[in-house]
C-alpha cells in the first residue's frame, strides 16, 4: 500500500470517526442547566472503528460462541457498549466482543451501540474504567428463569411446553418462583418436569401425574417434589414393557403413605445413599417386589446406573 493511498484511508477513517461522534444521539444525562452532561449515547458504528483490547479482554474464550453463530438474529441483537479513544479515532468494545466476532463472519460491516462518554481522558485512568465496566457488565442482569418462559414458550408452540401446560391444566396443577415445601398441587420442580416431558414425552408425565394423582399425593405438602417425580420417572425408563402394571401397582400401594412418609421410609431403608437416589431405589424395590419382576436400577457412585439383561 502506497503512503498517499495508506493516508487517504487514514483522512476517512478520522473524517468517520468525527461524523459518528458529532452525531451521536443522547441516551442519559446527569446533572442540571450548565453543569448538565451526557453519559451515554447511541450510535450505528462501523466495525472497522472497534477494537478489542487484548489487556483486560485478552483471556476470553467465548465458550457459547458456536450458539451464538447459530441463532444468530438480528432483531434479538442488544447494542454493544462501547469507549471512545479520540486520539485514536476509534472505540473500545467492553461489552460485546461475542457479537463483533460474530457480525464480522455474518458479512455485517457495522453495529448498534451504546456509547460511554463519561470515561476519563487520561488513558491509564481510562483503561482502568474499561476494564472495571468489563467485570461488571453482567452485574445487574436478570436472568429470565424457565419458568418465567414458560408462556412464551406455549405461544411460539414448543412442543414440550404445550404437553406440559396441557398436563398441568388436565391435573389441576400450579407452579411457584418460590424454594422451600410445597403446598398441594404445586410442582416441586418446574425446570426438572419441563425436561421431563421434553426428554422423555408427554406420555412419561402423565404417568407420573395420574399416580400422584390416583395416589392422593396430589393434596398432599410435596405430592408433587423432585424426589417424588424423579423415581415416577426413573421406573417409567427402567421398565418399558410393565408400565400399565407399574400404574396399577403404585397408585394403590402410594395411597397408603403420604409422601413425607415416603420419604423418610426411602432413607431410612438406604442411609448411606443420597435422598433423591434413596427414593428412586425404595419405589424400584415396591414395584420390582411387588409385581415379581426384575431390578433393573441401582446406584453406583451417586450415578443412577440402568442393568439389561
Amino acid at each position: 500500500m502506497s503512503a498517499v493511498v495508506a493516508m487517504n484511508e487514514e483522512t476517512r477513517r478520522v473524517e468517520q470517526f468525527n461524523d459518528i461522534v458529532a452525531n451521536i444521539k443522547p441516551l442519559m444525562t446527569i446533572g442540571k442547566g450548565r453543569n448538565q452532561r451526557v453519559i451515554t449515547g447511541s450510535a450505528v458504528v462501523p466495525l472497522s472503528l472497534c477494537f478489542v483490547d487484548s489487556r483486560y479482554q485478552g483471556m476470553r474464550t467465548h465458550k457459547h460462541l458456536n450458539r451464538l453463530r447459530n441463532k444468530w438474529d438480528e432483531r434479538k441483537l442488544t447494542p454493544i457498549i462501547l469507549v471512545w479513544h479520540p486520539e485514536e479515532h476509534r472505540f473500545a468494545i467492553v461489552d460485546g466482543q461475542g457479537r463483533f466476532i460474530v457480525a464480522g463472519e455474518k458479512g455485517i460491516d457495522r453495529l448498534n451501540a451504546i456509547i460511554l462518554m463519561d470515561a476519563p481522558e487520561d488513558v491509564d485512568e481510562r483503561l482502568k474504567f474499561e476494564a472495571e465496566y468489563f467485570i461488571g457488565q453482567d452485574s445487574e442482569v436478570e436472568n429470565v428463569k424457565p419458568l418465567e418462559k414458560h408462556l412464551s414458550r406455549v405461544i411460539i408452540g414448543d412442543g414440550a411446553a404445550v404437553s406440559l401446560d396441557k398436563l398441568l391444566n388436565k391435573y389441576g396443577i400450579k407452579f411457584v418462583d418460590t424454594k422451600g415445601n410445597r403446598e398441594e398441587s404445586v410442582l416441586g420442580s418446574y425446570t426438572d418436569t419441563y425436561s421431563i416431558v421434553k426428554v422423555h414425552g408427554e406420555k412419561c408425565l402423565d404417568f407420573i401425574f395420574s399416580i400422584i394423582d390416583n395416589a392422593g399425593w396430589n393434596k398432599e405438602t410435596n405430592g408433587y417434589a423432585t424426589f417424588v417425580m424423579r423415581a415416577l420417572r426413573e421406573v417409567w425408563i427402567a421398565h418399558p414393557n410393565e408400565r400399565k402394571e407399574i400404574h396399577r401397582f403404585l397408585s394403590k400401594e402410594l395411597r397408603q403413605i403420604d409422601p413425607a412418609l415416603f420419604s423418610a421410609d426411602a432413607k431410612s431403608k438406604y442411609p448411606k445413599r443420597d435422598h433423591r437416589a434413596s427414593c428412586v431405589l425404595y419405589v424400584e424395590d415396591l414395584v420390582c417386589n411387588g409385581l415379581g419382576i426384575e431390578k433393573k436400577i441401582y446406584v453406583e457412585n451417586g450415578k443412577k446406573v440402568k442393568i439389561s439383561k
